[in-house]
């Protein structure tokens, strides 16, 4: 029978397992559980591109500080993790976003209005410097903006770092477990129901990304957990977080002698450089669908992304393709914080296509919040700012 612990982290992604590694460090006893492989969904099929510049609306203060934020912490992150045994292979060589229209060229003018006053060492390049930095970029490009403190990361590799991280730190791995439920006393959770038996837990934090949600088991009134039965109202979607899937698919292209610079967009999707030497094209956005598979229509379309930049690219062999689903919210925030009613359970999901990009801002709120119980940080994501319909209800 699974040991009981001070914190049950559901969700093997990389946000469970940002906060995993984090809280593990502050001498928490953590169950990390995943119903899957660590980093088997988004995390591990994302492009890794850490641009919050490119990525994050300036108007919104409070998510654009946590990119910022995020972006500062990800070179020491990085080195942490390598010296505890999984290099995350980031890659802190700028972002380059080039106009092939006119249109494309305005909006770049008017972003680098603002991103030049952050003193990030922002660029904007004419074709001359272009051709100078890419010299297999499309010879019909007009502008681009290079910002050198932006970079990428290879999800598989990060996940799998901050797993292990955490696991070093003390942290239990459940791996290829699936949390079938919340058993529960009053308003708290006091154990993670497992096929393997109940995991006791005196804290929760659900960060099962699209699972967080209505897809997830303990939202289904089919699923009655212990404590109340089929009529209870735990079972009438208890948790009430409007998380939805949304699938994004990316490809490999390998072409011996060429790789870009830096991790590069085009408007309509990125082009990066991996340092086992193949080139990763990225991604779709697909509304509406839950599953992993990848398509035919997908990876023709981002063909056409790889080859609009770099159009010697129409020679790289393919080397593979892959789908993931983004936990998205409607308001395109992510959902961080106390639940209003469950006393002892933290939501950390949401981040749809920027879950890579936040991770290390997420974890230190996260963390924080579970030490020193302080939600004023957390606020602009709260799980409370959506309508709660069983809010009224005792349990």
């Amino acid at each position: 029978m699974p040991l009981p612990v001070d914190l049950a982290i559901i969700g093997g992604g990389v946000i469970g397992c940002a906060i995993a590694w984090r809280l593990a460090q502050s001498g928490a006893s953590i169950a990390l559980i995943e119903r899957g492989r660590f980093g088997n969904g988004a995390s591990g099929a994302t492009a890794g591109i850490i641009a919050p510049l490119w990525h994050i609306p300036p108007d919104n203060p409070p998510l654009f500080q946590m990119g910022i934020r995020s972006l500062d912490l990800f070179p020491q992150w990085a080195a942490e993790l390598a010296d505890a045994g999984i290099n995350p292979e980031f890659q802190q060589s700028g972002v380059l976003r080039i106009a092939l229209t006119q249109p494309d060229a305005d909006d770049l003018a008017q972003s680098f209005q603002w991103q030049s006053q952050l003193n990030l060492g922002v660029q904007w390049l004419k074709p001359d410097d272009i051709r100078q930095r890419e010299p297999q970029a499309n010879p019909e490009a007009i502008a681009a903006v290079y910002s050198p403190q932006e970079g990428c990361i290879r999800g598989q590799r990060l996940t799998h770092a901050l797993a292990h991280a955490a696991a070093q730190n003390g942290a239990t791995l459940y791996e290829n477990l699936p949390a079938t439920g919340l058993r529960r006393a009053q308003n708290r959770i006091t154990a993670i129901e497992t096929p393997i038996g109940p995991i006791p837990t005196g804290q929760v934090i659900l960060a099962a990304g699209p699972w967080s949600g209505p897809a997830g088991p303990w939202n289904s009134p089919a699923n009655p957990l212990s404590g109340g039965g089929p009529a209870d109202p735990w079972n009438a979607t208890p948790l009430n977080l409007p998380v939805r899937g949304v699938k994004g698919q990316r490809i490999l292209l390998r072409l011996p002698g060429f790789l870009p610079q830096s991790a590069t967009h085009n408007f309509t999707g990125y082009i990066a450089p991996r340092l086992d030497g193949n080139i990763l094209v990225a991604s779709t956005r697909e509304e509406g669908q839950f599953n992993q598979t990848t398509t035919a229509g997908a990876i023709a379309h981002l063909i056409a992304v790889a080859t609009r930049t770099y159009p010697n690219l129409t020679q790289a062999s393919f080397i593979a393709a892959r789908a993931g689903i983004r936990p998205a919210t409607p308001d395109n925030q992510p959902i961080i914080g106390p639940h209003p009613i469950i006393e002892n359970l933290t939501i950390a999901t949401g981040h749809d296509a920027i879950g890579i990009m936040l991770s290390p801002a997420t974890a230190e709120l996260t963390a924080q919040y579970i030490l020193d119980r302080n939600p004023t940080p957390l606020k602009p994501f709260t799980p409370a700012r959506f309508p709660q319909p069983i809010a009224q209800q005792e349990f």
